[in-house]
């Protein structure tokens, strides 16, 4: 019998169950991961524990065998399997999952299907294999939504839309947000009412207002198995609501990822209600003053700039400069799309979603044409507020396919890089505190780059770790709460 006839004989809300287990033991890292992972192999493999058969499991595949579940079974079947039948049905999705996404690649010339392979395994899977990214974007979303507009009368006030909604101010919302993360680490159900902690009490945090607020989690059977996000759904509703009206929680990683940037998720939706208008849109303005500050935060006037908009037309956002280097970024407030963060996808839309970073290569080739260079090395940056999870250059070499399909004008991809905002971060810090240490990145970075030697790395984040730079002190003083960031 196949995987799908296989996992539609057992009881749903008990496979849903043994996933959910699975799941919080891999987020709390209860099992001796660190023992079996071997650090020069694939990134694919952390956060996973090896079983039989040598195979790893994986919160991603979890995930995805939750949603096979809701499609297949239902509460009411008499089988109830046990953890051995469960991983069973791991082992046979392992050949069901690789038998469909191959059958996809097929369609695909080698260049686009390798595009296609590493963007889709990357965007699944890494961020489940980095959780310390994900406090640290809900910082990043807190500037952009609440911190940066009261500081700045002219940027929207976001933040109040939540507000209004709950009835709270945004760093409760926030922090109550967190607080349904901490019950997700212990749980696999929602049962409230619970005791709530003194300090929460304080801050007008209580069962009634965690309740409220976990709705926006919350999805039963039947609207997941009709979503056209599939198992993407999950992620945006990652609790579900059982015949017997039990609160599961499919997945302690996806719950992290709801509470962690909720903030900006719900925020966008009631903007759009209210507003009528993409919150992304808006938040450009946001994004480039966060930037400003963290130059600012770092670096004396006189070694940046921000092109003024009366004079900058075809013309990049910031020149930094450094006793080597000119350093050109152009900033770009994009999340992609939850649909396109799987191993199938459109790739059309992809491609349609990269043409923007086509106009900004070109945006920093005039820049490059019509500022003083001084007889310095020019490094182009394009920076995401976006996690990037794809190795820079393949973009880079997406990018340079598109453009020649529209034109035969030639464009410069010499030392063009993607880059996001943690990694940028570090890299003004590099600048600001050893000029040495940061030369010796970038040339790393551009020799690796131009001989496409990546037996050590190419991304800035794995060139960094080489070298030791790995505390990202900026976002420290942006963290909330005084939390860990339990790198």
């Amino acid at each position: 019998m196949t995987f799908l006839g296989n996992i539609g004989k057992y009881q749903l809300s008990r496979l849903l169950e043994i996933s959910s287990s699975l799941s919080k033991r891999l987020f709390n890292n209860e099992e001796s991961v660190v023992k079996i992972y071997r650090y020069d192999q694939s990134r694919f493999i952390r956060g996973g524990y090896r079983l039989a058969k040598s195979a790893y499991l994986l919160p991603w595949f979890l995930v995805d065998i939750s949603y096979y579940a809701i499609k297949c079974s239902n509460d009411f079947k008499a089988i109830i399997p046990s953890n051995h039948d469960f991983m069973n049905l791991y082992d046979q999705f392992l050949k069901y999952d690789e038998k469909l996404t191959s059958s996809h690649y097929e369609k695909y010339n080698d260049t686009d299907k390798l595009f296609y392979i590493l963007f889709g395994l990357s965007h699944k899977s890494f961020w489940f294999q980095e959780k310390y990214r994900m406090l640290r974007m809900n910082a990043r979303f807190y500037e952009l939504l609440c911190e940066i507009p009261k500081r700045n009368t002219a940027v929207t006030q976001f933040y109040r839309h939540i507000e209004e909604k709950y009835g709270i101010d945004f760093p409760t919302y926030n922090m109550s947000s967190l607080a349904l993360l901490s019950i997700s680490t212990n749980n696999v159900y929602y049962l409230f009412p619970y005791n709530i902690d003194s300090k929460l009490k304080k801050r007008n945090i209580d069962n009634n207002l965690l309740s409220t607020m976990l709705q926006d989690y919350i999805e039963d059977y039947d609207s997941i198995r009709r979503s056209s996000l599939e198992s993407k759904q999950l992620y945006l509703t990652p609790i579900v609501r059982t015949n017997q009206n039990q609160l599961l929680a499919t997945s302690a990683f996806l719950i992290a990822k709801k509470a962690a940037t909720n903030l900006y998720w719900e925020t966008r939706n009631l903007y759009r209600d209210n507003e009528g208008k993409e919150l992304n849109q808006m938040l450009g303005n946001s994004f480039e003053i966060y930037v400003d500050e963290l130059l600012a935060h770092y670096l004396p006037k006189h070694k940046y700039e921000r092109l003024p908009e009366r004079r900058k037309q075809k013309r990049a956002d910031i020149v930094i400069t450094t006793n080597s280097y000119k350093i050109i970024t152009e900033q770009k407030f994009a999340m992609l799309n939850i649909s396109l963060q799987d191993t199938i996808f459109d790739l059309e839309k992809i491609d349609r979603w990269l043409e923007s970073y086509v106009q900004a290569v070109k945006q920093l080739g005039e820049t490059e044409k019509q500022i003083d260079l001084e007889n310095k090395i020019v490094i182009k940056l394009i920076l995401f507020f976006d996690d990037l999870f794809i190795a820079d250059g393949l973009v880079r070499e997406r990018i340079l396919k598109l453009y020649k399909q529209k034109t035969r004008e030639t464009i410069d991809l010499n030392n063009v890089f993607m880059i996001d905002i943690g990694d940028y971060e570090m890299l003004i810090h590099l600048i600001a505190y050893s000029d040495d240490l940061f030369n010796k990145v970038m040339r790393t970075k551009i020799e690796r780059e131009d001989n496409k030697d990546y037996s050590k790395g190419v991304e800035f984040r794995q060139i960094f770790q080489e070298y030791g730079a790995v505390e990202n002190d900026y976002i420290n003083t942006k963290r909330l709460f005084g939390l860990d960031q339990n790198r």
